[in-house]
Formats: structure tokens, sequence, C-alpha cells
């Protein structure tokens, strides 16, 4: 196709505001840091993903085979097919919580239930309320929609929000409220009156809480509480987790149907429907009796891997708070949070600085424990050998 333009005359393509003010991952540029030194031959040590270490579970994968070979590989309704969605609300009734299938949406992972969420209930120009440190997108995605951020601040607290807080900041311009428990990059699991007071407030104001419960599978002395049968909250949950699957892209929505309605508006434009075959495969694992079979043996697995990490830290002197939850670890370090990530993955050992997870981090690293305990040792070793020049 020709044309008539001069190339010296060209304009320079500027992209939009709103994505203007967004940078890319900083897990994203971890992980690429990290597999750029593996191709050029350099032994690494990558524990900045987010992302089990374990593959998919042999019988979701021969689920997934016989669900192509059956047909399933076409478009599903936009709310996912029955069978999973019926799947999920018995997940749900075994933990004393009355979700009908009706108020089950799929989605292609839990990213896209938290931005289809932001686009249905954000405002321009609302408030974000989001405590710090919390998960990178939740503040990219009130960028998206034009929206102040205020942040609370969870460092003297464990990392865990308190409604009192939230409650002193609530104005009749708060849009919504991003809860994440079990915490990334934390750990850390919120109080059950904490919850119920936070749903409380926000409905008062009539605000959106959006309860990111992603890591509710992974826990270890503590049980996370949901808050799925509060009429204005609407939780986001998925397998990506729970089951090694983040590849899939199953992810979900719980939600009173009037909120379900503006999601769909955004659903079905955007994701559409998550994969027919791979919808089927977990629900026939969970209604066949594997789910928490599967789930039970990585979260013993990760238990060791916390166990063995925070003693190592804590032998080596680095001040760090014990994970009730998930697969992270958020430990203060003596320097910028950067310079200390720079500093160790010249030394083979990846790590996320902790400033991208909100105010008050740069001192602050997150490590992920969803690497092998042979991996985790390895890194440790390193850190407890090098940590003393950075004093």
């Amino acid at each position: 196709m020709s044309s008539n333009i001069n190339s010296t005359e060209r304009k320079i393509i500027v992209e939009s505001k709103r994505t203007s003010k967004i940078s890319t991952s900083v897990i994203r540029k971890m992980f690429e840091i990290a597999e750029k030194a593996v191709k050029s031959g350099k032994s690494v040590i990558n524990l900045s993903i987010g992302e089990p270490d374990f593959r998919t579970d042999s019988k979701i994968l021969e689920r997934a085979y016989e669900a192509m070979k059956k047909g399933y590989t076409q478009y599903t309704s936009n709310f996912g097919i029955q069978e999973i969605r019926e799947a999920i609300s018995e997940l749900y009734k075994k933990k004393g919580f009355n979700v009908d299938p009706e108020m089950v949406m799929v989605t292609c992972g839990a990213s896209e239930a938290l931005l289809n969420i932001s686009l249905a209930f954000i405002e321009r120009g609302s408030e974000v309320i989001i405590p710090s440190p919390n998960f990178i997108s939740y503040f990219t995605y009130a960028k998206l929609c034009e929206a102040k951020v205020k942040q609370i601040r969870t460092h003297d607290n464990n990392f865990k929000v308190k409604a009192d807080e939230i409650n002193e900041i609530m104005s009749k311009k708060v849009s919504t409220i991003f809860l994440n428990y079990p915490n990334n990059p934390t750990g850390a699991i919120a109080d059950k009156r904490e919850l119920i007071s936070i749903a409380e407030i926000a409905q008062d104001y009539n605000a959106i809480v959006i309860s990111d419960e992603i890591y509710d599978e992974i826990f270890y002395e503590v049980k996370p509480f949901s808050l799925v049968n509060f009429d204005n909250v609407i939780v986001v949950n998925g397998f990506s987790k729970s089951l090694a699957m983040t590849g899939w892209r199953i992810g979900y929505v719980i939600a009173d149907k009037n909120l379900l309605d503006p999601i769909l508006k955004v659903h079905q434009v955007n994701g559409v429907c998550a994969p027919a075959f791979a919808q089927k495969a977990v629900a026939d694992t969970i209604f066949e009796g594997d789910y928490y079979k599967i789930v039970k043996a990585m979260v013993s697995e990760f238990k060791k891997r916390r166990d063995f990490m925070y003693k190592s830290l804590r032998n080596i002197g680095i001040d760090v708070i014990k994970p009730e939850g998930a697969f992270y670890m958020f430990p203060r370090v003596p320097i910028d949070c950067f310079k200390f990530v720079e500093y160790f993955s010249e030394k083979g050992v990846i790590f996320t600085p902790g400033t991208p997870f909100g105010e008050g981090n740069e001192r602050y690293i997150r490590i992920s424990y969803a690497a092998s305990l042979e991996k985790i040792k390895a890194a440790m070793k390193i850190l407890e050998d090098e940590y003393p020049r950075l004093l």
C-alpha cells in the first residue's frame, strides 16, 4: 500500500493518556532478566515469579484431552459451561457459603476478571482504596479507569488492613476498595471481623469491594475468610494457583446478579469465554474428588519451603514476618530495594523490588518460595554469604 506522505513529514503516533501513565510490570521485567541470563549460560535462581513450580496434574491433562475429543473446543456461554459453575458452587457450599451457580461467571484468568470489574465499576475521577503493600495490577486498573488511588499502609499491623483506617478515609467519592487475602506480596491473612467491617463500611457509602481471593486454598495455620456472601462484594478467584494452571486461564467472578450484569458487558467483548476444554477438566476434577488432593499436596510442600526460608532469613538477621498464606515473603532490607535486587541479580538470585507494590515499600523485596527446596537452599546460602557486605 503506497502513501503520499513523505517519511520526514510523518507524525509520531502517541499512545493514549490512560496507558502513558502505566509502566510495564516489574515482575515481568524480572522474569525477562532471569530468562536472558539463563540463555546467556549463567546460573540463575529465580525467586521473583508468582507461579507454582508444579506441573498441572496428569489427571487434569487427561480430562482436558478427553474434553477436546468430545467437542469442548468451541465458544461457551459468556458465563462458562454449567458444569464448572456448579462445581465452583459446590466448593463454596462445602466451606459454608451460599453460592448459587447463577452467581458465578467464568473468565480468562483472574486478571481478566479484575480488569472487567474495574471497567464496570471504577468511575473516572472517583477514588479507589488500595491497602499497601498489594498486588501491582490494582494500581494499574485504577489508572486505566482514570481514578485517584488512596493508599493505606499496613506495615505496622503485620500487613493486615484495619477497618478503622478504611473508615477514616471513606467518602462518597470512593467507588471501590481492593482487598487481597491471602496477600500478594506478603502472605498475610486478614482478620474475619476486620473484613466484615470493611464490607459493611463500603456498603454504607454505596461502594464496591473487590475481594481477590486467588490464594484462598494456599494457607497454613490460619484459614482465610471469604466475603462472598455480601451484596456489595465481588469475589475474584481461579485455578491458576490452587491447581498450578496458570497457562490455562481459568478464573471466575462470584457476585450478586445485579453486579454480574455490568461485568458481563465488558467480559463479552474482552475475554468472551475461557477455553471450553479447560473448564470441563476443572469441573471434572472437582466433582471426581481430586481437587483437594492436588491442593493439599502442593500446600504441604509450600509449607516446608516457607518454614525453611523464614528460619534462614531470620538467622541471617533479615526482618521478615512469617506468611500465613500464598507463597511469598516480604522482608525488609537495609538498602533501597532496587539496589538490593540489582546486587543479588549479579550474584545469580532474582528477587522482586518492593516499590511497585505500593507506598512505603522502598526497603522491602518480595521473595517467592514457589521454587524447589534445593533452589531455595542455594539462594539462601548466597544471601547469607553476601548480605553482610550490604550492611
